[in-house]
């Protein structure tokens, strides 16, 4: 891989990552309300299940995904319904509540999953992968090492800017201390994870 062909790339998955949508907003929201680690450790899960899909495309196994959609389907809807559940909890809970304690964050595989869920549920996203590479990257010359390289690229651009998304949010949290701004929040969050869950059901 040339180094102009790793920037193009670099440049091209941020840009995706940045985008608005259910990744993102599962991120803020989960930052918002629970904190930074929750949110990140969702971001680390989104990087994780995205990875999965850029190997697929990379191995060429687009139609295999297709034939096996209900896969795919299946990590989408348990997702979506967590979300909507934490949202029901989250809108649900008492201002007092509103900050978890240490046990409660220990449960970050939770988090983890929900992300990868969110990724994973995406299968549109095998197809951006599997199109924006040969526009990009000379497949016909790609070596295991290219391969490697570009799983690393997904990865790392993914953790950055969930990362981003998950350090602002979190920092937002703080200012949600009184027991009125910790309803607001709720009520925000809450709503916003129960949006986000109903908006990757429709997709």
């Amino acid at each position: 891989m040339t180094f102009t062909a790793f920037l193009a790339y670099c440049a091209a998955i941020t840009f995706a990552a940045a985008t608005p949508g259910p990744s993102m907003f599962a991120v803020i929201t989960n930052g918002v309300s629970r904190g930074f680690i929750r949110a990140f450790i969702a971001g680390v899960g989104i990087a994780a299940g995205d990875a999965v899909l850029v190997i697929l495309a990379l191995l060429g196994l687009v139609a295999l995904a297709q034939t096996f959609e209900w896969v795919f389907l299946a990590l989408k809807y348990a997702g979506a319904a967590y979300l909507v559940f934490l949202g029901i909890k989250m809108w649900r809970s008492a201002a007092t509540q509103a900050v978890e304690s240490q046990a409660t964050q220990a449960k970050l595989s939770r988090s983890f999953f929900l992300g990868a869920s969110i990724a994973l549920g995406n299968p549109k996203a095998i197809l951006f992968h599997a199109s924006i590479m040969p526009l990009i990257l000379d497949l016909d010359t790609m070596t295991f090492a290219d391969g490697l390289l570009v799983v690393a690229i997904v990865i790392s651009v993914n953790i950055a800017t969930m990362g981003v998304y998950a350090a602002l949010a979190g920092r937002a949290s703080v200012w949600f201390r009184t027991p009125r701004r910790m309803r607001l929040m709720n009520r925000f969050a809450g709503g916003a994870m129960i949006g986000t869950g109903a908006l990757i059901a429709a997709r």
